[in-house]
């Protein structure tokens, strides 16, 4: 009998314990794993992404051939954007090109490489201005280059070092070394 008791006594203390460290298990809860803060949240191909005012109006367009999102900092990277820039939402005003660009979270975009802006309004003086690098706020409109710069307008050509303005004021003006080209308007 004692045998019997003691085998009842190791098989209830077996059953028990088997018992706990399957609950334990059970009920342990999910565990997370944080994503690695290196790679993009997301990327996106052939990407148009259009953003709006307070009053509800476009203020300008991003197309990009590719993107990459990054949580941690806020930043997304572009690959061969496009930026359009709405005049009261509705006419585009400016075209900018580059090479590369990233927004940051504060919404001020940096453009890299082979950098185009155009007035697409046909009353504009200004045409075209080259550069290799842009900074652009894109809630003030507020933009600057420490960059050589082209400015072509219809009857002129400026260039210098250095150029700050804004998109919504259509003022651009060069910093240093400022060099003008001016051409007689015809009758």
């Amino acid at each position: 009998m004692t045998l019997q008791r003691l085998l009842c006594a190791l098989l209830v203390v077996v059953c028990g314990w088997t018992g706990y460290y399957l609950l334990n298990n059970r009920w342990q809860e999910d565990v997370q794993v944080e994503p690695d803060a290196e790679k993009p949240l997301f990327t996106g191909n052939t990407v148009v992404n259009t953003s709006y005012n307070t009053a509800g109006l476009r203020s300008y367009q991003i197309d990009s051939e590719y993107l990459e999102h990054f949580s941690s900092s806020g930043d997304t990277n572009f690959v061969a954007p496009v930026l359009w820039i709405y005049r009261d939402g509705t006419e585009t005003e400016w075209r900018i090109s580059a090479n590369t660009a990233t927004l940051d979270k504060d919404q001020v975009l940096q453009m890299t490489g082979s950098v185009r802006i155009f007035n697409l309004l046909p009353e504009s003086a200004i045409k075209v201005i080259q550069t290799d690098s842009l900074r652009l706020d894109l809630i003030e409109k507020d933009f600057d280059t420490p960059d050589h710069v082209l400015i072509t307008g219809s009857n002129f050509q400026n260039e210098g070092t250095g150029m700050k303005g804004n998109m919504d004021r259509s003022v651009a003006t060069l910093l240093e070394n400022v060099k003008g080209r001016y051409e007689a308007f015809k009758n």
